[in-house]
């Protein structure tokens, strides 16, 4: 079987969640995403009322259909998720506005230079650095233009900084190879997360060049931390103009305050805050 169907199209908001600020590896034409995850090309379609994937490699199996649920966070109860806020407004309004919306389960490596790469930057361009940053490596798997593996921390080191300058990556570039060194060292677990969120965040920011922000996102995004509260600017203005939160008070601090009063529900009240303050 080279196609399966994962859910209900209803379960899973395709565009939001693939190309919504979460990775960079997804393209998409119309209801169609094509894109890599671990050494294999996927693509992920909404058809007929279903959420279908195929394998560009080979035929998919049981154990890809079990990490391609797990990678788009299929597990989540988003309905109970909505209903413990039916009686916050704004909350209430961006989980019915942005109805499908789910946080992926990323490779915590790609995770780390994807959002080493975000910093002061903007979607398409972290997505064209990310995606020359694959095709500069090499490893092809696929006949599409993108499809590449993602290049380990020992491949990163290989390239180089002045490699990565060259294509368009600039003062981020020793911070990828500073992150890529502390991998190969163990002094940042690439694999494991932490039942501590401060062992976690104290572990990443070990990372030249990553603060809370960054660390959160890679906490988010890459291992899968439900206490994480990433903040720039849209979440910023969400938090400020509809939740209350004072505009004294720097992003982190308002970071700490949110993850204080939204707790284990944290990384998803942030992401609904996200998608829809950027895209209403």
């Amino acid at each position: 079987m080279n196609k399966i169907s994962i859910c209900n199209s209803q379960i899973i908001n395709l565009k939001a969640t693939l190309d919504g600020g979460q990775a960079f590896r997804w393209h998409g034409d119309g209801d169609r995403y094509r894109g890599v995850i671990g050494d294999k090309v996927y693509i992920i379609s909404n058809e007929k009322n279903s959420i279908n994937v195929e394998s560009i490699n080979s035929k998919i199996d049981n154990n890809d259909f079990i990490k391609i649920k797990k990678y788009l966070g299929i597990d989540f109860d988003l309905d109970k998720f909505k209903n413990i806020y039916r009686h916050n407004e704004y909350i209430y309004k961006l989980i019915k506005l942005n109805s499908g919306l789910r946080i992926l389960k990323q490779d915590p490596w790609e995770a780390i230079v994807s959002f080493i790469t975000s910093s002061v930057s903007n979607i398409l361009k972290i997505k064209k650095n990310i995606n020359d940053l694959c095709i500069l490596n090499g490893g092809k798997i696929g006949d599409g233009k993108y499809d590449y593996k993602f290049p380990s921390d020992l491949e990163l080191i290989e390239i180089g900084e002045n490699k990565l300058r060259k294509i368009g990556f600039g003062f981020r570039a020793p911070y990828l190879i500073d992150a890529a060194k502390k991998s190969i060292n163990n002094e940042i677990n690439t694999n494991k997360n932490s039942n501590s969120y401060q062992t976690k965040l104290d572990e990443l920011i070990k990372i030249k060049g990553v603060g809370k922000k960054v660390a959160d996102c890679i906490m988010t995004y890459g291992y899968g931390r439900r206490d994480t509260f990433p903040v720039d600017r849209w979440v910023r203005r969400g938090l400020i103009n509809n939740l209350g939160y004072s505009s004294k008070l720097s992003n982190d601090k308002l970071s700490i305050l949110a993850q204080e009063n939204f707790k284990d529900d944290s990384a998803y009240i942030q992401q609904y805050i996200f998608y829809g303050e950027k895209t209403s």
